[in-house]
């Protein structure tokens, strides 16, 4: 749609807005007020001129000739891009909005017997093609059910075989809670914790005297509640992402958020099935 009909739509959808409205509603579509005021000013004069927008005082008004060259463009556009949908090989992959034109194009043809004669007269396509593309459509449903169930049972399966799986959690009193029986359940009396920011690991050696090695800590399991409000106070205002590794165990702390990261049957024991 052209800016002087995106101009009449909203003249025609809100009659008797005001020039500074309608100014309002098109400066976001142009790099300054100015220049959304100079093509306001031209849009204005070119419809005023062909006689499809009427001034009374301050207020702007869609004449019926506006209202009907706006009709007509808006149902040829549907109709157009209706017919290419409809016709063209992805028509199953676009069926939403297939089925959303054709409700759009159903009901203005109840309400205007001039775009149903033209929708009879232009449409690209028969009912019989319709039909097909249904059938179509549901012949994909079927299968998309049946691989969905094959899916579920595939992934029942890596559960069985124990892959690694994830929960995501958010920054809490319970998640920290939640990190340290993960640890004590670990049974390690000491595990690493990956630093990706050195500056906060600087402070880390600093103001808790944790032993260091190149981009890891090593914190024992007793001071990891002390790590982590350490950790939580220092995260406010930069990121400072941790990956401590416990085992088969990663938790990746990038507050706010944790993702804890386990094979399937040790995760579920840790923290419960998922729901």
């Amino acid at each position: 749609m052209t800016a002087r009909n995106s101009i009449l739509l909203i003249i025609k959808q809100q009659p008797g807005i005001d020039y500074n409205a309608l100014l309002n509603k098109i400066a976001s579509n142009y790099g300054s007020i100015e220049s959304a005021r100079a093509a306001l000013s031209r849009s204005l004069r070119y419809l005023n001129a062909l006689g499809m927008v009427a001034r009374r005082e301050n207020s702007l008004f869609a004449t019926a000739k506006g209202a009907a060259s706006l009709n007509s463009e808006m149902k040829n556009k549907l109709l157009l891009r209706l017919n290419e949908t409809v016709k063209g090989k992805n028509a199953p992959h676009q069926i939403d909005s297939i089925v959303q034109m054709l409700h759009t194009l159903i009901e203005r043809s109840k309400q205007d017997p001039d775009l149903l004669k033209a929708a009879k007269g232009s449409v690209g396509f028969y009912v019989t093609d319709l039909s097909e593309l249904s059938s179509s459509v549901g012949k994909r449903i079927h299968s998309m059910q049946y691989l969905e169930r094959v899916l579920r049972q595939e992934i029942d399966s890596l559960k069985e075989l124990d892959f690694p799986d994830f929960k995501s959690l958010e920054w809490s009193a319970h998640t920290k809670k939640s990190i340290s029986a993960v640890a004590k359940k670990s049974n390690s009396p000491e595990f690493v914790a990956e630093c990706l920011n050195e500056g906060f690991m600087q402070k880390a050696v600093q103001a808790l005297g944790l032993r260091a090695q190149q981009n890891d800590l090593f914190i024992e399991e007793s001071r990891l509640p002390e790590f982590l409000k350490f950790l939580e106070g220092n995260s406010q205002l930069e990121r400072n992402q941790v990956n401590l590794y416990l085992g088969a165990i990663k938790i990746i702390i990038d507050y706010p958020h944790v993702s804890i990261i386990a094979p399937c049957k040790q995760l579920e024991k840790l923290l419960g099935k998922k729901k």
